[in-house]
């Protein structure tokens, strides 16, 4: 069971990876509407964020926009994209706060689509999978 979940994510995220165009929507994603809801499923997650970051409430999320995915033209998905300020040991420091989701496809019948053919969805839902930081650039 687990390898043929392994199996589904794997080629849901290689079809979404190498065959549907995306593109980086700028203003996309709220932070308090989009992905706080989320943050409420893992307490941890949200208490390490909260006191550890000011996040700005515009981020970049997955905007889907192709024909593989006629459906869903224009719907985003994670990974988000945050500007944040990290309050660290040694002060604030800017950084690129990045929330990965698990995503789910479903059909108009919302029946979950297992497999890569992505063509049916006409909605998804994501949970929140890990968070990662991004150093600011060198300057």
């Amino acid at each position: 069971m687990a390898k043929r979940r392994l199996a589904q994510a794997l080629s849901a995220w290689l079809f979404c990876t190498l065959l549907v165009p995306i593109a980086y929507a700028e203003g996309a994603i709220s932070f308090t509407d989009n992905i706080m809801p989320m943050l409420k499923d893992r307490p941890q997650f949200k208490e390490f964020i909260l006191q550890s970051f000011s996040v700005t409430d515009t981020g970049w999320g997955v905007r889907v926009d192709s024909l593989t995915m006629p459906h869903m033209g224009g719907a985003r998905m994670g990974p988000y994209r945050f500007q944040a300020i990290w309050h660290s040991p040694q002060g604030d420091t800017p950084v690129t706060l990045v929330i990965d989701t698990k995503t789910e496809f479903f059909d108009s019948h919302r029946r979950q689509i297992t497999g890569s053919d992505l063509r049916r969805t006409t909605s998804i839902t994501e949970t929140l999978d890990c968070i990662e930081v991004e150093p600011p650039e060198a300057q």
